[in-house]
């Protein structure tokens, strides 16, 4: 009896050790999702032993099956085509001490049926300058007496969006756009939600220029949203520059000049200028659309 006591104690004092050897507190499991696209990525100077390895399962609560996912460098995605509750398991254990640990994360699947935005331009002057847009976001998922749902409406406008040519602008998916525009601060210049008074847009857009509308329903209560993208480019203050003006070929321009004299370098719409001549001679001169 007392050799069997020792043996078990003699495991145990083997177990504890083991356990001691493998420190995973710098361990760092990160997670980051678009809708139904989650991303993984595993980090810590524990992973730089060359006895460390690990393993990214997937559990499907449906079928109550597990896959197993592969990860190139320790970032793992995974695309989720089913509606459904899901848990991702991250298996990390050293060969060389015999030792392992496990971390997971949940996660929930919802689809976003019936989200629409549906909007109109117009103009805020009567003209043919179609400045402004009134839009409606459609309910989406919600239902009666459901709390979690929120809705949000943001419009984007910077010099990077400016910057795009026109070619660009209408080319890029939004995919792509997600991924080359910074969404920050300093270009939003209209936000609402998340009320249900969110889903009305009304807005008059400033200046010209390339205004991007996103439109958000998103599920508070489990993480997930959903958006839009809607591009709206305004053109109505065009301003050209005064070296496009045909110009007479036996005169010189001395320069173009405002009302009060002063030098410009540009002519806008519907705004009286002054041309001299290299004879002296003066012309007022207007751009008109």
């Amino acid at each position: 009896m007392k050799k069997i006591i020792a043996l078990l104690m003699l495991l145990v004092s083997l177990a504890s050790a083991n356990a001691k050897a493998c420190d995973w507190s710098s361990l760092k499991l990160q997670q980051w999702n678009n809708r139904n696209v989650y991303k993984w990525y595993v980090s810590g100077r524990v992973l730089d032993d060359t006895c460390v390895d690990w393993m990214f399962m997937i559990y499907d609560f449906q079928t109550k099956k597990t896959d197993t996912v592969w990860d190139n460098k320790g970032i793992c995605e995974v695309q989720f085509n089913k509606k459904g509750k899901y848990k991702m398991y991250l298996k990390v254990w050293n060969r060389c001490k015999k030792c392992d640990t496990a971390l997971y994360r949940e996660v929930n699947i919802i689809y976003f049926p019936k989200c629409t935005f549906t909007y109109g331009m117009r103009s805020s002057k009567g003209n043919n300058c179609v400045d402004s847009i009134i839009g409606e976001m459609s309910l989406g998922p919600w239902t009666k007496g459901d709390t979690c749902w929120q809705w949000w409406s943001y419009i984007y406008n910077s010099k990077e969006l400016n910057n795009l040519t026109q070619s660009d602008w209408d080319s890029m998916s939004n995919e792509q756009l997600y991924m080359f525009y910074d969404f920050n601060d300093t270009g939003m210049i209209f936000y609402q939600g998340p009320g249900n008074s969110a889903r009305l847009i009304k807005y008059k857009f400033p200046r010209d220029g390339k205004y991007l509308v996103v439109t958000q329903w998103y599920n508070a209560c489990l993480g997930q949203d959903t958006f839009f993208f809607t591009r709206i480019t305004v053109k109505c203050n065009k301003v050209t520059s005064v070296k496009n003006i045909v110009r007479d070929e036996d005169l010189r321009i001395i320069g173009y000049y405002d009302m009060i004299g002063r030098k410009v370098e540009y002519m806008e719409v519907d705004v009286p200028y002054i041309i001299i001549y290299s004879n002296g001679k003066r012309q007022k001169v207007m751009r008109t659309k």
